[in-house]
């Protein structure tokens, strides 16, 4: 009789190899993560829960920051617990979760480099929610298995924050790793260049120390090193990149929320658009912004061609305002509302050379512009808040004219990144010239109050499209002066139907609401705080 030796045996046999007969071990799911494998998703995760996406915290801040106006209840200050669960399961379940994980796993695995970058994404991720609700679940956040994590409190998780960078920058610049694994193309910001990230660090701490004036954690020798050590400069931008594919999906959220729906739900705010435009009469009056057409697009040549009477209208500029009770308020106004424009989410470039007898859609832009989070112009804004607070010496002049300059620039950047065939055009331009000295010029009349007004209201339109730090800017600060529908008259703009009844239901959130999911599970949560009086501990 012959006896047949099954060939997986064989060969096995013949090979010396290991592992063959692990038929339980699938390949597609493995057991364990690898470090290298995590960056990609983190960022998607970040910019989706804290960009522009609708109903987004970015979007959010965006109304209470009056960047944008919405018909939901957040246009009266009505948010509530149920309009933050979503965003506050998904930051803890995805971001918070997988960089505590990829932390983990780089420390134990002794891959430094990877340790330090999650770190510094973790410490913004959870300086960005202290930033909006005061007291998190921190140091128990993510922890298997404890379901019922203490609420910290606010400041002592802010000093464990900068204590985390600090532990970051050590990471990063330690060279005696056994496992010296190097990012490359995983890490979708830098690429894998320390230094890059190394300044990333150094300016998260200015950025918060600049945000804690005033409180206990606040180290002007600390301060003073970061200042004197490399920081953020310019195109090294802390942002999340986002592309024109769609399938698979790499657009900006806001994009395509806005531009691939059969309504829109972004409508920008008349007091920002006003300000921009020349037309208040508190600040930059007669000053016309170069970056309106980057930072809009109009769907229309004048409101007479608007499918219904708008509520508000400013030649080609529509929308509605903030706390409005109007007649005209919630007329349908798909190919009517101005949209949000190339540089908060890679959309339309508006030009006057435009049909704009269609309907805004996913052929007008891209979606391609990044999420900013920490911008080279933001350091300048960071450093001439210190210089007119008296925190270090300085221009403040001549730094606020650097910030503007900035701006700009970091427009021409966007521009390009989005792929919309624009060519950059403000940055020393004529335009832009002309717009920096009229500001400079209405600088040099002022007071201080009134010249830190202006730096911190350049600051809030430098800033649209990222408007969590304007939020918090406003509540350390009281900067910019913003639309009250209590006080302040909508008159409908000057091609508009006449004074638009408005109010507000409700008082300011100087916090975010707790998630009412967080509240109904946790054992250890407290009870929902008033968000009109219950600040975070920086506001003072």
């Amino acid at each position: 009789m012959k006896k047949f030796i099954p060939i997986i045996a064989l060969i096995c046999f013949l090979s010396s190899c290991e592992g063959w007969l692990d038929v339980n071990t699938d390949p597609n799911n493995p057991s364990t993560t690898e470090v290298n494998k995590l960056l990609p998703g983190i960022n998607q995760d970040i910019g989706y829960y804290l960009g522009n996406r609708y109903f987004g915290l970015g979007y959010l801040a965006s109304v209470y920051s009056h960047h944008l106006t919405t018909r939901e209840s957040i246009d009266q200050y009505g948010i509530n617990g149920s309009d933050v669960d979503a965003n506050w399961a998904g930051l803890y379940s995805g971001p918070v979760k997988e960089l505590k994980s990829m932390i983990s796993i780089a420390e134990e695995d002794d891959n430094l480099l990877y340790a330090g970058i999650g770190k510094i994404y973790l410490a913004y991720v959870f300086s960005q929610m202290v930033d909006l609700w005061g007291d998190i679940p921190y140091s128990e956040a993510a922890v298997y298995p404890n379901f019922n994590p203490v609420f910290d409190v606010d400041s002592e998780a802010y000093a464990d924050i900068i204590a985390q960078l600090k532990s970051a920058k050590s990471d990063l610049m330690n060279e005696e790793s056994e496992n010296l694994l190097v990012p490359g193309d995983d890490d979708i910001i830098y690429g894998g260049d320390i230094d890059s990230w190394l300044k990333v660090a150094n300016t998260m701490l200015l950025k918060l120390y600049v945000q804690v004036q005033g409180t206990a954690l606040y180290d002007q020798t600390a301060v003073d090193e970061l200042l004197a050590g490399d920081l953020i400069g310019p195109g090294e931008d802390f942002s999340i990149p986002y592309g024109p594919s769609v399938a698979p999906d790499n657009r900006n959220p806001g994009y395509v929320d806005e531009y691939a729906g059969g309504q829109i739900s972004s409508y920008i705010s008349p007091w920002f658009f006003e300000i921009m435009h020349g037309d208040n009469d508190n600040i930059f009056s007669g000053i016309v912004d170069p970056r309106i057409p980057f930072y809009f697009c109009s769907q229309v040549d004048d409101a007479s061609e608007a499918e219904n009477p708008p509520e508000y209208a400013n030649g080609t500029f529509v929308s509605l305002y903030f706390g409005s009770v109007g007649v005209n308020r919630d007329h349908a106004g798909r190919n009517t509302f101005t949209m949000l424009g190339l540089y908060p989410v890679g959309g339309a470039y508006d030009t006057d050379t435009r049909n704009r007898n269609k309907a805004l859609g996913t052929s007008d832009g891209t979606g391609a512009a990044p999420y900013r989070m920490i911008t080279y112009a933001d350091v300048l804004y960071l450093q001439a808040e210190l210089i007119a607070n008296g925190a270090i010496t300085g221009d403040l002049r001549a730094t606020l004219e650097a910030a503007m300059q900035a701006s700009f620039a970091q427009v021409d950047l966007v521009t390009a990144i989005a792929g919309t065939g624009i060519e950059p055009e403000l940055d020393g331009s004529t335009e832009a010239s002309d717009y920096i000295a009229a500001v400079l010029a209405e600088y040099d009349a002022a007071g201080a109050e009134k010249k830190f007004e202006i730096v911190m209201t350049q600051k809030w339109i430098s800033k649209f499209g990222s408007a969590i730090d304007c939020y918090t800017d406003y509540r350390r600060t009281g900067y910019p002066v913003l639309f009250d529908p209590n006080t302040m008259v909508a008159d409908g703009g000057p091609d508009g139907s006449g004074e638009v009844p408005v109010q507000c239901t409700r008082e300011f959130a100087v916090s975010f609401p707790w998630s009412s999911d967080e509240l109904s599970m946790n054992d250890n949560a407290p009870e929902q705080k008033t968000i009109a009086t219950d600040k975070v501990f920086w506001d003072n």
